[in-house]
């Protein structure tokens, strides 16, 4: 997400030790002197609006970098600046610059953080008269009921699906047959679709043209709609503040309807019957039209002891050896399904 600069506006910090509030770029107290300290928090001066800085000095300042406290004595110096403006040390050796990007709160924001209770934080342990405060005692019933609740899920499934998996061995004889065959058919047509016009296939028609909305871009990019999100103040390091927004980029493009000749799935040529003479249906396709592939279904039905069984397979070596009134060998599961199966001698 890109941020947008709108310009630079003044902020002030509250002095710790007299409270009284002091222009931004002001390094020591104007009510007592004392230096602001290397945690100020800065605020913001106008609720209302954004009251924004016309002094060419002051957004050359902001715009330099943020501030650097002495390691010595801690006094606040401008970025550009290599000895301290108090006590002449060098800044270069462990000069702390200025933390930026932080979010200004206004004035009445930070006075309503300030006043708000706060939550009770509970009592610490203590280590001075060799005392600790007592933890917690943990629920080991609690635990070991859910351990065993856990326990015997697990095994309740693993039972189940060794059930589910069991198998009976059933004498059935076939009571019936089932073939079904189908060749898939395609023809050459005129088709409407759309898609982006830097994607359309070689044989496409444009038949028209609109702008739409493609993707969202961090940066600036051609063809590109700016949206920004409300506007909001950051400390620049310097005591005076940068108004910005975060801003995408909602990028449009070429969007096409376009007519093209493709090959299109149409109604297949089907065969079916309930004997074991199976064949493929006979084509006579057009110039237009073209084959594109096969399948083929057999169901054998079974009957045992009043039960009924069917089994489905594309074996057609199988399903032939299932005359009508031969017995074989079946594999039943518990849910009545027939997992293996041979013809019984």
């Amino acid at each position: 997400m890109a941020r947008k600069s709108l310009g630079f506006v003044p902020l002030i910090w509250e002095c710790p030790s007299c409270g009284t509030q002091n222009p931004g770029p002001i390094k020591a107290c104007t009510g007592c002197g004392a230096p602001q300290p290397e945690d100020v928090k800065f605020m913001q001066v106008d609720e209302e609006k954004f009251n924004f800085i016309k002094d060419e000095a002051l957004i050359r300042m902001a715009k330099a970098g943020p501030d650097i406290h002495c390691p010595w004595c801690g006094t606040r110096n401008p970025s550009t600046a290599t000895l301290c403006s108090k006590c002449g040390g060098e800044l270069s050796q462990g000069g702390k610059p200025r933390q930026t990007g932080e979010k200004v709160q206004t004035v009445s924001e930070a006075e309503a953080e300030v006043q708000a209770p706060q939550p009770p934080q509970p009592p610490q342990a203590s280590t001075a008269n060799g005392f600790k405060q007592p933890k917690k005692p943990v629920n080991k019933k609690m635990i070991i009921i859910a351990v065993v609740v856990i326990a015997v899920l697990c095994l309740a499934g693993i039972l189940l699906i060794s059930w589910l998996n069991k198998t009976d061995e059933i004498r059935a004889t076939v009571t019936d047959v089932y073939w079904e065959r189908s060749v898939q058919i395609e023809e050459y047509q005129s088709v409407t679709s759309s898609d982006w016009c830097d994607e359309l296939p070689g044989s496409a028609e444009v038949l028209s043209i609109s702008q739409q909305y493609r993707y969202t871009s961090e940066n600036p990019v051609a063809n590109a709609t700016e949206v920004c999100g409300e506007e909001y103040v950051v400390d620049t390091g310097t005591g005076v503040g940068e108004v910005v927004q975060d801003c995408v980029y909602e990028v449009y493009d070429d969007y096409c309807e376009y007519s093209a000749w493709e090959w299109v799935a149409v109604s297949p040529r089907t065969a079916s019957g309930s004997d074991l003479s199976p064949y493929w249906p006979s084509l006579t396709l057009n110039d237009d039209q073209r084959e594109s592939g096969t399948s083929e279904n057999y169901v054998i039905t079974f009957s045992s002891n009043g039960e009924e069984y069917t089994y489905t397979t594309n074996d057609v070596g199988l399903f032939l050896d299932a005359q009508p009134g031969s017995t074989w060998e079946l594999s039943v599961n518990q849910l009545n399904q027939v997992r293996e199966l041979n013809p019984y001698n």
